[in-house]
C-alpha cells in the first residue's frame, strides 16, 4: 500500500525559501561591517591630521621663541610695556603676514600666547590654556608677558584651537566646550647673556 506525502503549504515553502536563499548574504555582512570600519578610518584620519598640525605648530613656534633665546625680540620691543601689544608682535612673528605669512595647518589667527619666567628649571611651570571648569579659555591665559632679561629663565607656551572634524566618533579629542581640541606647545629655557648696553630692555 502506498503512501502519499502530506502536501507543504504554500506559507511553509515559501519560508524555506526565504530561509535557503543566500543571494543577500554580502549586502547584509558589508553593512555589518561598513560603520566600524569607516568611523576607524575617519578616527586614523583625525589623528594623522592632529599629529601634523601638533608638529608644525611646534615648529612655528619653538622658531619664533628663538628671538626670546638671543634676546633680539625684547630689544626690538622696549618701546612698549604693554604686555598685550607684545604678545601681538610676537605672534606676528609666530605667523607672518603678507606676503611673509607662515604656512600652518592650525588657525594662526588665534593662536593664544603667554611668557613666564622662572627662578629655577625644577619649579618652573607652563600656564594652564584651558578652564576646566568651563571648557573654554583660562581669562588669564594669554594676558601675560614677563620680559627676559640676559640670563633668565623663560617658560613659554602658545596654544590653539583645532577642529575636530570627526565629532561623532567622540574619541576623547574634544578639550573645549564646543567640540574643539588643544594644540599646545611649551618651550623652558634660559636666555643668552645678550647685550643690554644703555637702555635695558627689560627695565625693573
Amino acid at each position: 500500500m502506498s503512501v502519499s506525502a502530506s502536501p507543504t503549504s504554500p506559507r511553509a515553502s515559501l519560508l524555506r525559501r526565504l530561509l535557503d536563499d543566500a543571494g543577500g548574504a554580502t549586502a547584509v555582512e558589508f553593512g555589518l561591517v561598513a560603520l566600524p570600519f569607516l568611523a576607524l578610518l575617519g578616527a586614523i584620519i583625525q589623528l594623522a591630521f592632529m599629529i601634523w598640525a601638533a608638529q608644525n605648530f611646534d615648529f612655528v613656534f619653538q622658531t619664533a621663541t628663538r628671538s626670546l633665546f638671543t634676546g633680539s625680540f625684547q630689544q626690538n620691543n622696549d618701546q612698549t610695556a604693554q604686555p598685550s601689544v607684545i604678545l601681538a608682535a610676537l605672534q606676528k612673528k609666530m605667523c607672518g603676514s603678507g606676503t611673509t605669512a607662515t604656512v600652518t595647518i592650525f588657525n594662526c589667527s588665534g593662536v593664544k600666547i603667554d611668557i613666564s619666567l622662572g627662578t629655577n628649571f625644577s619649579s618652573s611651570k607652563a600656564a594652564v590654556p584651558i578652564d576646566p571648569t568651563t571648557r573654554n579659555w583660562s581669562s588669564s591665559f594669554g594676558t601675560h608677558y614677563a620680559c627676559a632679561a640676559p640670563g633668565s629663565i623663560v617658560i613659554a607656551t602658545a596654544a590653539v584651537k583645532f577642529p575636530v572634524f570627526f565629532g561623532l566618533l567622540d574619541a576623547g579629542l574634544a578639550n573645549f566646550a564646543d567640540g574643539s581640541t588643544l594644540l599646545e606647545s611649551t618651550a623652558v629655557f634660559r636666555t643668552e647673556p645678550y647685550s643690554s648696553s644703555q637702555n635695558s630692555p627689560c627695565p625693573n
